[in-house]
Protein backbone atom coordinates (compact mmCIF):
# COMPACT_ATOMS: atom_id res chain seq x y z
CA UNK A 1 0.00 0.00 0.00
CA UNK A 2 0.91 3.18 -1.06
CA UNK A 3 1.45 6.56 1.33
CA UNK A 4 -1.18 9.20 0.47
CA UNK A 5 1.33 12.40 -0.70
CA UNK A 6 -1.46 14.87 0.55
CA UNK A 7 -1.92 13.39 3.85
CA UNK A 8 -0.94 15.39 6.59
CA UNK A 9 2.58 14.10 8.49
CA UNK A 10 1.93 12.92 11.72
CA UNK A 11 2.47 15.45 14.57
CA UNK A 12 5.72 14.96 16.40
CA UNK A 13 5.45 12.60 19.87
CA UNK A 14 8.26 14.44 21.64
CA UNK A 15 7.21 17.97 23.17
CA UNK A 16 8.23 20.51 24.83
CA UNK A 17 8.04 20.80 28.55
CA UNK A 18 5.70 24.49 27.54
CA UNK A 19 3.59 22.38 24.85
CA UNK A 20 2.74 19.94 27.24
CA UNK A 21 1.86 22.63 30.00
CA UNK A 22 -0.45 24.71 27.17
CA UNK A 23 1.83 27.44 27.77
CA UNK A 24 3.67 28.34 24.63
CA UNK A 25 6.41 31.19 24.68
CA UNK A 26 8.23 31.70 26.91
CA UNK A 27 7.86 30.54 30.65
CA UNK A 28 8.55 33.26 32.50
CA UNK A 29 5.36 35.16 31.02
CA UNK A 30 3.33 32.50 32.33
CA UNK A 31 5.06 33.68 36.00
CA UNK A 32 2.34 35.89 38.08
CA UNK A 33 5.40 37.35 40.56
CA UNK A 34 8.25 39.12 39.13
CA UNK A 35 11.76 38.40 40.12
CA UNK A 36 12.86 39.98 43.09
CA UNK A 37 16.03 41.95 43.03
CA UNK A 38 16.10 43.40 46.94
CA UNK A 39 18.69 40.31 47.75
CA UNK A 40 15.66 38.93 49.87
CA UNK A 41 13.81 35.01 48.89
CA UNK A 42 13.81 33.28 45.63
CA UNK A 43 10.12 33.54 43.99
CA UNK A 44 11.15 31.09 41.01
CA UNK A 45 13.28 28.11 40.43
CA UNK A 46 15.49 26.89 37.10
CA UNK A 47 16.36 23.56 36.91
CA UNK A 48 18.95 22.02 34.90
CA UNK A 49 19.91 18.28 35.17
CA UNK A 50 23.64 16.04 32.94
CA UNK A 51 24.97 13.10 33.29
CA UNK A 52 28.32 12.56 35.54
CA UNK A 53 30.83 12.85 32.63
CA UNK A 54 33.28 15.55 31.88
CA UNK A 55 31.90 16.79 28.69
CA UNK A 56 28.03 16.26 30.02
CA UNK A 57 29.37 19.30 32.76
CA UNK A 58 30.92 21.48 31.03
CA UNK A 59 27.61 21.78 29.18
CA UNK A 60 25.81 22.25 32.11
CA UNK A 61 27.73 25.14 33.03
CA UNK A 62 26.93 26.37 29.60
CA UNK A 63 23.54 25.67 29.86
CA UNK A 64 23.41 27.11 33.34
CA UNK A 65 25.29 30.46 31.60
CA UNK A 66 23.51 31.00 28.75
CA UNK A 67 20.50 31.58 30.79
CA UNK A 68 21.38 33.79 33.39
CA UNK A 69 23.26 35.42 30.38
CA UNK A 70 19.13 35.91 28.52
CA UNK A 71 18.35 36.71 31.82
CA UNK A 72 20.09 39.45 33.74
CA UNK A 73 16.73 40.76 35.40
CA UNK A 74 17.36 37.87 37.65
CA UNK A 75 19.48 38.15 40.85
CA UNK A 76 20.45 34.20 41.79
CA UNK A 77 19.42 33.75 45.21
CA UNK A 78 20.50 30.44 46.04
CA UNK A 79 21.93 27.22 44.38
CA UNK A 80 21.14 22.93 44.99
CA UNK A 81 22.48 20.07 43.47
CA UNK A 82 21.56 17.08 43.80
CA UNK A 83 23.19 13.50 42.67
CA UNK A 84 20.56 10.59 41.64
CA UNK A 85 19.09 8.17 39.38
CA UNK A 86 17.62 9.94 36.29
CA UNK A 87 14.92 7.79 34.35
CA UNK A 88 14.64 7.08 31.09
CA UNK A 89 15.55 3.85 28.57
CA UNK A 90 18.25 3.23 31.29
CA UNK A 91 18.72 4.59 34.41
CA UNK A 92 21.82 6.62 35.10
CA UNK A 93 23.60 9.09 37.80
CA UNK A 94 22.75 12.57 36.97
CA UNK A 95 23.49 15.36 38.38
CA UNK A 96 20.75 17.94 39.17
CA UNK A 97 21.38 21.46 40.00
CA UNK A 98 18.42 23.82 40.71
CA UNK A 99 18.72 27.59 40.37
CA UNK A 100 16.72 29.60 42.52
CA UNK A 101 16.31 33.22 41.56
Amino acid sequence: MKADPFAEPPKPKIMLSEQKMGLGGRHEEAWKRTPNTTGQGAIHVKSFHCKLATESLEYLDRQVNEWLDAHPQYEVKLVTTAVGEWTGKTKEPNLVVQVWV
